[in-house]
């Protein structure tokens, strides 16, 4: 398979088509290690505002990494077995939410 150039981007159109190329050029691994990034963010900005609340910050993380990652995929930035990844990821981490048990009261 040719590489298109970078000189071939049309960089008027916005940062799309720059997020395009280089999805193309890395085989989608572009889009996935942006969401991972956003889910590390996520993470370890939870935890600085909560210290020991692990599984809040685990389904804070997934949820806003889920909704970034339907944006994604609708722009063709992951793929679908990336998406149902995502898709997993957050079921777990609702579970894991809804089950433990809490002594806040």
């Amino acid at each position: 398979m040719a590489w298109s150039s970078p000189t071939t981007i049309n960089a008027t159109e916005g940062i799309g088509t720059t997020f395009e190329y280089l999805n193309e050029v890395t085989y989608f691994w572009f889009g996935r290690m942006l969401l991972i990034a956003i889910f590390v963010i996520f993470i370890i900005g939870y935890l600085n505002a909560r210290r020991e609340d692990y599984t809040g910050a685990f389904a804070v993380a997934s949820y806003i990494t889920f909704v970034l990652g339907l944006l994604f995929w609708v722009v063709d930035l992951v793929t679908g077995l990336d998406f149902a990844i995502i898709i997993g990821i957050t079921i777990v981490s609702s579970v894991i939410l809804f089950v433990q048990k809490r002594n806040d009261f």
